[in-house]
C-alpha cells in the first residue's frame, strides 16, 4: 500500500509539472466563458488524453504557434497520408523529404491532443501548439466530353429556297418592314427589312438575321415598323456629325429624335424643305406642310442614299444622311411644294416640267422654260391621263404625280402637242368648213366659239370663262382634246375636230360628188384638212388635189375597211369620212392577211394599183401573176424589204402608205 501511495503520489506530481510546462495556453487565445475554453474563437469542453493523428482528404490549414517565440503558420493541399516521424519524445508532423514546408502535409501526428469541432490542437515537446483544420473533402468532379453544337450561321443576302428565311420573312411582313413576297429569297428587300428592324430594336443594323436579331424578332416585345415610326416621345441620341454645307440652311438640332411625315407642320418641315430645295430634290417654296411633293422627294433622296427604307418619312436616320456634308444632290427636281406652274409662267421650273412631260411623250418641240399654249395643253392631257383635276395648271398634285415615276404616259401613238406647230406654213386653214361645222381658232368669235369653251368644259378641259372669244386658254384646250383623241394637235377646231367633240354627224345618206387627182377647189381643201386632222395628211391645205392627197386618201381607205383602195375620195369615202365614226390614222394598227402569187381578188387589184401608181407594173388584171411578183420584189428592194415577192403585212402598210 505505501508502495502504491508512493507511486499515485509521483503521478500525480508528474501531471502536475505536465500541466504548468508542456500545457500552457497563451492568455489572448483562452476565453473563459462559463467554464468553456476556446481556441481560434472555436468552443470546447474536455481534452482527449490519447495521441490522434489527423488526415485530411483535401485542403488542410495547419496553424502553428510556438509559445515561447514567434507564430509561424502553412496551407497546404493534403495527398496520401503516410506514416510520420515518430523520432524524439513524441511524434511531429513531416513536411516532405526536404524537411521544409514546400510541399504537401502527408500526416499530423501528436503527443497529446485536445480534439473540437473537427480540430485537433496538439502539445508538440516543444512547447508548441498545431492546430489543424480540417475542411470537408470536395468530390472530384466527373467531366463528361461534351462535343458542342455548331452555333447555326447567320441568315443574310443570298440565302434561298429556305423555310427560315420564309419564317423570317413572314415575321417582318407581321411587323411591317418587310412588304415583299414570302418566297425564301433573302434578297436585298429583305436585308433592308431586317436593317430596319435591327434599327428600330436597339441592334446592330447589319442585315444579318444571327442569334440576337431572332431572338428580338419573335419576342413579345419586338417593337413594330408601326410603333417605330409613331408620333415619337423624343429619345436622347448621340450628337449629330452630320452638318449642311449651305450657310443660308440652318442644321437641325438632331440631338433628339423626330420624325417628319405626311400632315407634320412647323419650322422643322421648313428647314427640312429648304435642305431639299437646296440639294436639288425639291422645287418650288418653303411652305412649313409636309405635302405630298415634300414626301415624294424624301422618298427620291432614300431610293438614292445607301441604307435608307424608302418610306417617305423623315426620321432621324434620313435627316443625318440628308444634313451630312455627303448629302446626295440631284440636277432634277423630283417635285415642286408651294408652287403653282401655269399659263405665262418662266423659268428653270418650267423647263423641268416641258422635259418631263416631253419624255413622257405629252410635248414636242423646244424646251424654253415659257409656260404657253402647247405646255399647257401637254399638261392637260397629262392631268386627263393620270386621274388629275384637268386645269391646265401644275400644282403639287401635278407635278408630284408627274415626278413620282410611276405616271401614265401618252396613250397609244397620240400626237404630241409641239411648243413650234403653231402657224406652220402651207396650212391656211381659213374658210374651212363641211358638214355644218367651221374651223374655229385664235380669234374666232360669237356663238359657235362658246358652244366649244361649254362642251370643252364639260368633259374637263376648260376652266376659263364661256365668252365666246376663242383666245389661249380655248387654244390649249383644244389641243389636250386633240392629243386624248389621236387628231393633230394645232389648237383648231376644225370639222373633224369638231364632230369627234360633239360625238355627231354620224354616216349619213348624204351623197357626196367624188374628187380625184387633178380636182382643184373649196372641196378639195375641205377634203385636205380633214385628212389633216385625222393625221393622214401633211401637206399644204391648198385644194390642190395631187399624189400626196391621193395617198392620204388611200391610207383613210385602208384603215376605215373602205373598197376599193383607189385613192378617189367616192361618196361612201366622203362619207366615211366627214362623220363621227372616222377613224384616226393613230387609233389602231391594221393587220393585213399576206397575199401571194396565184391569188385573185380586190386586195390583188388595190396591190396592182399601187404598184402602177409607182412605176413598177405596167397594168391591172387583178390576178398576183408573174408580173406582179417581180413589180412587189422590186419594190420590196427599194424600201429595204426582203425581196421574196409576197406581200406580207410589212410590205403591204409601206406600199398602201400605212
Amino acid at each position: 500500500m505505501k508502495r502504491n501511495g508512493k507511486i499515485i503520489a509521483i503521478a500525480a506530481a508528474l501531471s502536475l509539472c505536465l500541466l504548468l510546462t508542456g500545457c500552457y495556453i497563451a492568455p489572448d487565445d483562452v476565453n473563459n466563458n462559463g467554464g468553456n475554453t476556446t481556441v481560434n474563437n472555436l468552443p470546447f469542453q474536455t481534452m482527449a488524453p490519447t495521441p490522434t493523428v489527423t488526415v485530411t482528404p483535401d485542403t488542410v490549414v495547419v496553424e502553428t504557434q510556438n509559445v515561447f517565440g514567434t507564430p509561424s503558420g502553412q496551407t497546404g493541399t493534403a495527398a496520401t497520408p503516410t506514416p510520420a516521424s515518430t523520432s524524439g519524445t513524441g511524434g511531429w508532423s513531416d513536411w516532405g523529404s526536404a524537411g521544409s514546408p514546400t510541399g504537401s502535409p502527408t500526416a499530423v501526428q501528436t503527443g497529446g491532443t485536445i480534439v473540437f469541432s473537427g480540430e485537433t490542437v496538439s502539445p508538440g515537446p516543444d512547447g508548441t501548439i498545431s492546430v489543424v483544420t480540417e475542411m470537408p473533402a470536395t468530390p472530384t468532379p466527373t467531366l463528361a466530353v461534351v462535343t458542342p453544337s455548331p452555333t447555326p450561321p447567320s441568315l443574310q443576302l443570298g440565302f434561298t429556297g429556305s423555310e427560315s428565311v420564309r419564317a423570317l420573312q413572314r415575321r417582318l411582313k407581321e411587323l411591317g418592314y418587310y412588304k415583299g413576297s414570302i418566297d425564301g429569297d433573302f434578297g436585298t428587300n429583305t436585308e433592308k427589312a431586317v436593317k430596319e428592324f435591327q434599327k428600330a430594336n436597339g441592334l446592330s443594323a447589319d442585315g444579318k438575321a444571327g442569334e440576337k436579331t431572332l431572338a428580338k424578332l419573335n419576342s413579345k416585345n419586338a417593337i413594330s415598323y408601326k410603333q417605330a415610326h409613331a408620333t415619337p416621345t423624343p429619345k436622347a441620341t448621340a450628337k449629330a456629325t452630320a452638318k449642311a454645307t449651305a450657310k443660308t440652311t440652318p442644321t437641325p438640332n438632331l440631338s433628339k429624335n423626330y420624325y417628319l411625315t405626311d400632315g407634320s407642320s412647323g419650322k422643322k418641315v421648313e428647314t427640312l424643305q429648304r435642305r431639299l430645295i437646296e440639294l436639288g430634290w425639291l422645287d418650288g417654296k418653303v411652305t412649313g406642310t409636309y405635302d405630298s411633293a415634300t414626301e415624294q422627294a424624301v422618298r427620291a433622296f432614300q431610293r438614292k442614299t445607301s441604307g435608307l427604307w424608302e418610306d417617305g418619312i423623315a426620321g432621324p436616320d434620313t435627316l443625318r444622311a440628308l444634313y451630312s456634308s455627303k448629302a446626295a444632290r440631284t440636277s432634277k427636281a423630283v417635285a415642286s411644294s408651294g408652287e403653282t406652274l401655269e399659263f405665262g409662267s418662266e423659268g428653270s421650273a418650267v423647263k423641268k416640267l416641258q422635259q418631263k412631260l416631253k419624255d413622257l411623250g405629252y410635248l414636242s418641240g423646244s424646251v424654253d422654260g415659257k409656260f404657253g399654249v402647247a405646255t399647257q395643253a401637254a399638261v392637260i392631257a397629262f392631268q386627263k391621263n393620270n386621274n388629275l383635276t384637268a386645269d391646265g395648271k401644275a400644282g403639287t398634285a401635278t407635278l408630284s404625280k408627274l415626278y413620282s415615276g410611276n405616271a401614265n404616259k401618252a396613250s397609244g401613238n397620240a400626237a404630241k402637242i409641239t411648243t413650234n406647230e403653231k402657224n406652220s406654213s402651207g396650212r391656211d386653214t381659213s374658210g374651212i368648213a363641211s358638214t355644218g361645222y367651221d374651223t374655229l381658232e385664235d380669234g374666232s368669235t360669237g356663238s359657235a366659239v362658246k358652244k366649244l369653251q361649254q362642251k370643252l368644259k364639260d368633259l374637263g378641259y376648260y376652266h376659263g370663262k364661256i365668252d365666246g372669244s376663242f383666245g389661249e386658254e380655248t387654244e390649249a384646250a383644244v389641243m389636250a382634246f386633240q392629243l386624248q383623241n389621236n387628231l393633230t394637235v394645232d389648237g383648231k377646231a376644225g370639222p373633224a375636230t369638231q364632230r369627234v367633240l360633239y360625238g355627231t354627224g354620224g354616216k349619213s345618206a348624204v351623197t357626196y360628188s367624188a374628187l380625184r387627182m387633178g380636182d382643184t377647189g373649196t372641196a378639195v381643201r375641205n377634203l385636205q384638212y380633214t385628212l389633216y386632222e385625222l393625221g393622214y395628211y401633211d401637206g399644204s391645205i391648198d385644194g390642190d388635189y395631187g399624189q400626196t392627197t391621193s395617198d392620204a386618201v388611200r391610207a383613210f381607205q385602208i384603215q376605215n375597211s373602205i373598197s376599193p383602195v383607189d385613192g378617189v375620195a367616192g361618196s361612201v369615202t366622203l362619207g366615211k369620212l366627214y362623220s363621227s365614226e372616222a377613224k384616226a390614222a393613230t387609233s389602231a394598227n391594221v393587220q393585213y392577211d399576206t397575199v401571194r402569187p396565184g391569188d385573185t381578188g380586190e386586195i390583188v387589184v388595190e396591190i396592182q394599183d399601187c404598184l402602177v401608181q409607182m412605176g413598177y407594173l405596167d397594168n391591172i388584171n387583178g390576178v398576183y401573176d408573174d408580173a406582179t411578183t417581180a413589180a412587189v420584189k422590186a419594190f420590196q428592194s427599194a424600201n429595204g424589204l426582203t425581196a421574196d415577192g409576197v406581200a406580207g403585212a410589212k410590205t403591204l402598210v409601206i406600199l398602201f402608205g400605212y
